[in-house]
């Protein structure tokens, strides 16, 4: 029997979309295979999602252009924000539901700031795109709600909104509030997800969306039309040499007199032996459905301590699914192969919403996938980002090793 094999296509970097096509051109956009007088930059930061374009973005915004007078941004695909940028399922969502399990492993005061900073990154990621009117369906305000389908997640969720409000006791000049946060019971689940099946859960009010490809494009932007910033596409890196040496796979070898920034989250095991043993690339899946008529949520939702999360476009109501790799638990870890579905996944999408939102059939609608895509993940052995010096190297710097986390966000899959 032959099997056939479906390709991964991710809605948020299709091709269809303008704003994809309409920076191809862009003159500061070079081709590796294409000459030019100068290779060597100040900077050169590898990797064009969201963590090396803000890093661009920022090195502009807080530095003279005499500081840093050339950055070169290096993708290694026909186009930028390729890899888990243009793939995930694009929530802004500080993790005050998980905040208990982050004490556990972490301690009290660092769990606490931590959630805080990913708050407080919400904040400025709403404010960076207001100030460059970044177009990215941006929606900080729509929350997201994090769900119990059982006691102990329950009780985890309870023990963690317990731990916010000793926090905010006990540091009143925390920007955490309560007032950003609602526990909800079994009959209030009922009222607001036509589903019998969860029996509490937290909502969180400022959290919410975004397309996150349109924002990285938008900082782009900006970045290009800034003095001395240059882009590479199909520019893969295979080593570095010399703590400025980065050799391309065609051959071209770019000087980086100041730093380079490993950018590449999971990618970074491709070329990087630092980091070979630390980072598990491990690979997520994403679909998204046919339009739908009603919108049932107007906010986000996750299950699963969020290793399943769903929204519903406010626009054409598709629903947008990701997670479950419980399904197929020994073909995702160590899996950098972005380019096929697993279907032992797509099967747990397919029946996802007939079995935990019965409400969405008795209201005679289906959840049909029109679109699905896989990502790569970095998840770390000790379940750390790696950020900042590469040890004992100051020339060197670490942007990687999220864990399904962008730092400021949660965008897992």
């Amino acid at each position: 029997m032959n099997s056939t094999v479906r390709v991964s296509n991710p809605f948020w970097i299709d091709e269809k979309h303008d704003f994809i096509s309409s920076l191809q051109t862009h003159p500061r956009i070079i081709h590796a295979d294409l000459p030019t007088n100068n290779d060597e930059y100040d900077i050169v930061i590898i990797g064009t999602g969201l963590s090396g374009v803000a890093c661009a973005y920022w090195l502009r915004k807080l530095y003279p252009v005499e500081r840093f007078p050339r950055i070169l941004l290096l993708e290694k695909n026909a186009r930028p924000c390729s890899g888990a940028s243009g793939r995930n399922g694009g929530f802004l969502w500080p993790s005050y539901d998980y905040i208990a399990g982050y004490v556990e492993d972490y301690g009290y005061e660092n769990a606490c700031q931590w959630v805080e900073f990913q708050h407080e990154n919400i904040r400025a990621i709403a404010e960076a795109v207001e100030e460059n009117q970044i177009d990215c369906e941006i929606n900080i305000n729509r929350g997201n709600v994090a769900l119990a389908r059982n006691e102990e997640e329950l009780e985890n969720i309870n023990k963690s909104y317990e731990i916010v409000k000793d926090y905010i006791g006990k540091h009143p000049k925390t920007k955490m509030s309560l007032d950003n946060l609602e526990l909800w019971d079994h009959q209030k689940c009922q009222e607001m997800l036509h589903s019998e099946k969860f029996i509490g859960g937290m909502f969180m009010r400022e959290s919410g969306t975004v397309w996150v490809a349109k924002l990285v494009y938008g900082l782009l932007k900006y970045c290009l039309e800034q003095a001395g910033v240059d882009l590479m596409t199909q520019s893969k890196v295979i080593r570095i040499e010399d703590s400025k040496k980065v050799f391309l796979e065609n051959g071209r070898v770019i000087l980086a007199h100041q730093a380079i920034v490993h950018a590449t989250n999971a990618y970074a095991v491709e070329y990087l032996d630092f980091v070979r043993g630390k980072i598990i690339p491990t690979r997520g899946q994403c679909s998204r459905s046919k339009p739908i008529e009603t919108i049932f949520w107007p906010f986000g939702l996750s299950a699963r301590d969020g290793r399943e999360y769903y929204h519903q476009s406010p626009i054409d109501g598709r629903i947008t699914l990701g997670g479950c790799r419980w399904r197929s638990p020994d073909t995702e870890n160590n899996n950098q192969n972005d380019s096929e579905i697993n279907d032992l996944i797509r099967e747990e999408h397919e029946r996802f919403f007939a079995k935990w939102h019965p409400g969405i059939a008795m209201k005679n609608h289906t959840v049909e996938i029109e679109q699905e895509w896989t990502g790569i993940m970095a998840f770390t052995v000790d379940e750390l980002p790696l950020i900042g010096p590469l040890p004992g190297d100051n020339h060197q710097f670490l942007l990687c090793g999220y864990n399904g986390e962008k730092i400021f966000f949660r965008s897992e899959f």
